[in-house]
């Protein structure tokens, strides 16, 4: 298999933060309408480090709170976050995690009409310091359309810019090697992926008739999971694809893999009633 080589600092970039679980559900009514429910948490010792990390960025979205904890944690930080999931969407509520290895946050969001939205890919944890912005190059967008029939259609649109590049870099031979990770840095890529989950699902407050995505149970659709700790327990497919720069990279490098669920096409369409 073909060694794909990125830093690790692009990574970071592109990911924002391992480490951190983010989880994005959409629940959406037949009129168009919905809440978005998302979760961010990430293990205790993680978050001590980020915010030790990011504490000379304390004005940044990505510094440490009062408490000690990455900003983005806040209840003050998830309110702001509204504003990146598209015009018209309103904070509801939040509620905080705290486990004994474990802390985060649960926010709910309101939107009036799904066409509105725009979901990035990546977990949204702030600017990293030193990152170039990405804003928008991986959001999902949304069409919406009442169906003859009587039932409603959803579709998801994917970036086709990052789609096409990540189809390229993924065929792309490289240096023509295929020589593994050093072990150092792949002791350096086990930490970064340890406890890094993305993954972003569309429910319908009705019953789906058909749905052009593989991943449905009942009235769920998952648009895109990425468990990275499956990833960790092939060492040998771990070390050989190197450090995707972007989610849609990694889709491209990571579609067979246990704990992945990706759709590779441009657009899933769900219709339901």
């Amino acid at each position: 298999m073909r060694a794909f080589r990125l830093s690790s600092v692009v990574l970071l970039a592109a990911l924002t933060s391992g480490c951190i679980t983010a989880l994005t559900s959409i629940k959406l009514r037949p009129d168009g309408s919905g809440t978005i429910e998302q979760t961010l948490s990430m293990t205790t010792a993680a978050a001590s480090q980020f915010a030790e990390m990011t504490a000379g960025f304390s004005n940044d979205a990505a510094g440490a709170s009062k408490n000690g904890l990455p900003e983005f944690l806040s209840e003050a930080s998830m309110k702001e976050a509204a504003t990146k999931f598209g015009e018209g969407v309103v904070f509801v509520s939040s509620k905080p995690i705290k486990t004994a290895d474990r802390v985060g946050r649960i926010a709910t969001y309101q939107f009036a009409d799904i066409t509105t939205l725009r979901i990035d890919q990546k977990p949204q944890t702030g600017d990293m310091p030193g990152a170039s912005s990405s804003k928008g190059k991986e959001d999902m967008l949304f069409r919406f359309a009442r169906q003859p029939s009587g039932t409603a259609q959803l579709t998801v649109v994917f970036p086709e810019g990052k789609l096409e590049d990540a189809r390229k870099k993924a065929t792309t031979e490289g240096d023509g090697t295929s020589k593994s990770l050093e072990p150092a840095r792949l002791e350096m890529m086990k930490k970064l992926f340890d406890g890094l989950k993305v993954a972003i699902d569309v429910e319908v407050l009705g019953a789906i008739v058909k749905t052009s995505s593989p991943y449905v149970e009942g009235s769920r659709v998952t648009l895109l999971e990425m468990d990275f700790n499956q990833l960790l327990a092939n060492q040998q497919l771990l070390s050989q694809i190197g450090e995707p720069g972007s989610i849609e990279e990694a889709k491209q490098l990571l579609k067979d893999v246990k704990g992945f669920k990706i759709n590779l096409d441009r657009e899933v369409t769900i219709e339901f009633k």
